[in-house]
C-alpha cells in the first residue's frame, strides 16, 4: 500500500466545461453536465476522495506509458519488448470536486511533498501550467459522457483554462518567477534551471513519454549488461581458483587465455598448453593411470629380476 506523503499546500480552482478559453487547439469535448455530476457523486469517486487516494501526477506521462488511467505505486510496462518496473510518484490529490448546473467545475487540490509535487507547486505559484483531469467515458457525435474520475494531473498545457488562476502572459517574467518558486521549494539553482528549461521547451506529453521510455529502456539494458559482467567476473574468479589447485605450472598468459576463451588467440594458447601436457607432463601427474609402454617396461623388469633370484628358504629338488 502506498504511504501517504505529507501535503505542501492546498489550493482551489475552477474551470468551465463550455468555455476552455482557447482560440486555437480548443478542447473538442462537449460534456453533458448531468454525466459529470453523476460521475462526481458516484460511490467510487466519493470513496477515493474520502480515503485521500484520488492522486494526480505531474503531466499525463505516467498514465500514458502505463496505457491506463488508474495506475499503482509501481507498474511493469513493456519498453522495446523488455519488462521494466517504473515508480509512479504522485504530485497531488483531489480533496473535493463538484460541478454546478451551468458547467462550472470547482475542485480543491493538495500538492504533495514529493519531487513532482514540488515541481507542480512551483509551476502553480509562478502562474505556469494548470490542471487537467483524467476521466473515462464515451464520446458521441456532438456530446461526451463522463463515467469515471481518476484524478487531476498538473500539466504545462491544461485542457481547460483556469477561471481563477490565469497563466502568466509575460514569458520572461514567468520564467523568473518559476525559477524563484523552484528554489523556494527546495531545488538547487542548477536543478531549477533544468526544470524551467524543460517547461519553456514546451515538450508535449507524448514526447516526454517517449523520452522517458527510451531512458528506461537504456537503463534496463545497462542493468542487464552490468549483471552479465558481474556473473562473468565471478566465473573468472572460480576458474582461477580451480587453476591454482592444478598440479601443473601455468604461465600468466595461459591463465588469461583459459579464463577468456572467447578472445582472439585464446583457443590456440589453451590448445598448445594441453598438447604440451599430453606429450611430456602426464607421466608426473597422479592420474591413476600409466601408458602401455610404461606397463610393458615394468613387466620386463620384473621378469628379469625373477631369473636371478636365489632362494635359501626352500631346497630345490634336482633329482626325482
Amino acid at each position: 500500500m502506498r504511504d501517504k506523503p505529507k501535503k505542501l499546500k492546498q489550493v482551489t480552482d475552477r474551470f468551465s466545461l463550455f468555455n476552455d478559453g482557447r482560440t486555437m487547439d480548443a478542447n473538442k469535448r462537449n460534456y453533458v453536465v448531468q454525466s459529470v455530476q453523476k460521475m462526481i457523486a458516484s460511490a467510487k469517486t466519493q470513496e477515493l476522495l474520502r480515503l485521500g487516494e484520488s492522486y494526480g501526477y505531474y503531466g499525463h506521462a505516467p498514465r500514458a506509458r502505463a496505457n491506463k488511467l488508474d495506475i499503482g505505486e509501481t507498474e511493469v510496462i513493456m519498453v522495446k519488448g523488455k519488462p521494466v518496473l517504473v515508480e509512479n510518484v504522485p504530485a497531488s490529490r483531489t480533496i473535493d470536486i463538484k460541478c454546478t448546473d451551468d458547467g462550472i467545475v470547482e475542485h480543491t487540490q493538495e500538492f504533495l511533498d514529493t519531487v513532482t509535487g514540488k515541481i507542480a507547486l512551483s509551476l502553480w505559484e509562478s502562474g505556469a501550467g494548470g490542471w487537467s483531469w483524467a476521466t473515462s467515458g464515451s464520446d458521441g457525435r456532438d456530446r461526451s459522457f463522463a463515467r469515471g474520475y481518476h484524478g487531476m494531473d498538473y500539466v504545462n498545457q491544461p485542457n481547460y483554462i483556469s477561471l481563477d488562476h490565469p497563466a502568466m502572459m509575460m514569458e520572461s517574467l514567468g520564467n523568473d518567477m518559476l525559477l524563484e518558486s523552484l528554489v523556494n521549494n527546495g531545488f538547487e539553482a542548477d536543478e531549477a534551471q533544468d526544470i524551467a528549461n524543460h517547461v519553456a521547451g514546451g515538450f508535449s506529453v507524448h514526447d516526454a513519454a517517449d523520452q522517458e521510455q527510451t531512458i528506461m529502456y537504456l537503463e534496463s539494458v545497462n542493468k542487464e549488461l552490468t549483471d552479465e559482467l558481474e556473473i562473468s567476473k565471478r566465473q573468472n574468479v572460480m576458474m582461477l581458483e580451480a587453476i591454482e589447485s592444478l598440479p601443473i605450472y601455468m604461465t600468466d598468459a595461459q591463465r588469461e587465455a583459459l579464463c577468456n576463451l572467447g578472445n582472439e588467440g585464446s583457443k590456440e594458447v589453451v590448445q598448445a598448453m594441453f598438447e604440451s601436457i599430453n606429450r611430456s607432463q602426464h607421466r608426473t601427474l597422479p592420474c591413476g593411470w600409466e601408458s602401455p609402454n610404461a606397463i610393458k617396461n615394468q613387466n620386463q623388469i620384473e621378469n628379469g629380476l625373477k631369473d636371478h633370484i636365489i632362494n635359501f628358504g626352500q631346497p630345490t629338488r634336482r633329482f626325482s
